[in-house]
């Protein structure tokens, strides 16, 4: 294999050509012909020699060998943007980058309030964020492609080279759509909760999160009815309000809709607990991560 036939940002063409689904729509995302797509595609075959996408099927779809290519790829992509963010603020003004990965707004709500004080106290540290799948959060941060992660402090369990930060410890609610039997409760039991159907975010988006939710409902007592699993938390609202599913969501979630339509119902007694932390690599010697926990420890007056 000849690694230097692959242009590394034509990698991104490959990269979108997997989640278009379509030769068409990635070569109008791209502003390029449909034919420079397909050439790219052709050229990494043949470098790599193997098929990377089942053309045969409508939309296509990446073989294994193609889903495997992909997974790297957008390792290997977001590396390169990483280092360009980086070069470019350093040329521009010697500013330091940290780069934050994040899977949800709550987490980036617990750290709204340190930012002021942060960056009047750091004004040459530049903070970049970026939103990746929840099951993506631990490993992007042990492949150094991000400098610092905000998530559920049970996606850095295990990780002996990530060192956490606790920001927020909350609760899991309920949450139904008006027409639910349960829509006017002020809080409900186990018993109530557990004889309804379910509806989860699918562990392709979160990952070990998805075990550990059925691990908290057994740890309940209780078997969850799971009766569907959805991409996005869009999706998921959406099967709440037409399906009549119940979903869980964290206490500090801010749904906006109307309470008459949707609502978040506390949970008596349940095993559904959650603390969301910031995790870095203790490898990681950059002055500004360091000073971000000091803001941090400051504001939510941690110790140590």
């Amino acid at each position: 294999m000849e690694a230097n036939r692959i242009n590394i940002e034509k990698i991104k063409y490959y990269i979108d050509l997997v989640e278009c689904r379509s030769f068409t729509e990635t070569a109008k995302r791209n502003y390029v012909s449909q034919t420079t797509i397909s050439q790219t595609v052709a050229t990494l075959e043949e470098t790599f020699q193997i098929r990377l996408i089942n053309r045969k099927k409508t939309p296509i779809e990446p073989t294994e060998a193609g889903q495997l290519f992909y997974d790297e790829a957008l390792v290997l992509w977001k590396q390169y943007q990483s280092m360009q963010q980086k070069m470019r603020n350093f040329q521009a003004n010697q500013r330091e980058t940290l780069s934050i990965e994040y899977s949800a707004m709550t987490d980036i709500q617990t750290l709204l309030s340190v930012i002021p004080a942060f960056r009047k106290e750091n004004p040459l540290v530049e903070l970049n964020l970026n939103k990746v799948l929840l099951k993506n959060i631990s490993d992007y941060l042990v492949k150094g492609i991000y400098d610092v992660a905000i998530a559920f402090d049970s996606e850095f369990e295990g990780k002996k080279d990530i060192m956490t930060v606790p920001l927020y410890a909350g609760k899991y609610q309920a949450v139904v759509s008006a027409g639910h039997p349960l829509f006017d409760k002020m809080s409900v039991t186990l018993a109530e909760l557990y004889q309804h159907p379910l509806v989860m975010l699918d562990p392709s988006v979160i990952g070990a999160s998805y075990d550990l939710m059925v691990q908290h409902a057994q740890k309940d007592g209780y078997q969850p009815q799971i009766a569907k699993t959805v991409d996005d938390v869009e999706t998921e609202l959406f099967a709440i309000r037409t399906e009549n599913l119940i979903g869980f969501f964290p206490d500090n979630y801010n749904l906006n809709y109307p309470s008459d339509e949707i609502r978040m119902i506390p949970i008596e007694g349940s095993f559904h607990t959650f603390v969301i932390a910031l995790g870095y690599l203790s490898v990681n010697a950059k002055p500004g991560i360091q000073a971000l926990i000091r803001s941090i420890k400051a504001h939510y007056s941690i110790s140590g």
